[in-house]
């Protein structure tokens, strides 16, 4: 699983993962797959895949261009419900790193620096894109 990183107990963030990649985090333990692509993002089916590698699937869309809060949500409540270890995925990780640490910064009150230093310190920097870092100052001003 090397598109993939352990970010801390229990939960591993990665890139789009190739049917390898879904054997190996079944061996590693990791109960279920938190997918943020949105439809038609992926030529097959991720939550086939998933589940014929024996691995639980939610799909969580997440357009990068219409964040809402309600996501952060949803993934927490996914996490909630759903046994872990969770691997959480998109395109590249970084909808999966904003959603996690925007989970984080609700919980200790992250301001949105604190937000992004930590996002950097999981190997994310999420102040690159317009849209991650206009969606971080919000969460992180309420």
């Amino acid at each position: 699983m090397a598109n993939f990183k352990h970010i801390e107990d229990g939960i591993f963030i990665g890139s789009q993962p190739a049917q390898q990649d879904l054997k190996e985090a079944k061996q590693l333990g990791i109960q279920t797959v938190i997918d943020l692509r949105m439809p038609g993002e992926s030529a097959t089916s991720n939550e086939e895949a998933t589940s014929s590698n024996g691995l639980g699937y939610v799909n969580i869309p997440v357009n990068k261009t219409a964040l809402a809060a309600r996501q952060i949500d949803d993934l927490e409540r996914a996490m909630a419900r759903t046994p872990g270890p969770h691997l959480l995925h998109c395109a590249t990780g970084a909808r999966a790193a904003l959603l996690l640490m925007l989970g984080h910064a609700r919980q200790k009150k992250w301001t949105a620096e604190q937000t992004f230093d930590e996002a950097r310190s999981i190997g994310f920097n999420l102040e690159d894109s317009d849209n991650f870092s206009a969606f971080i100052r919000e969460i992180t001003a309420s």
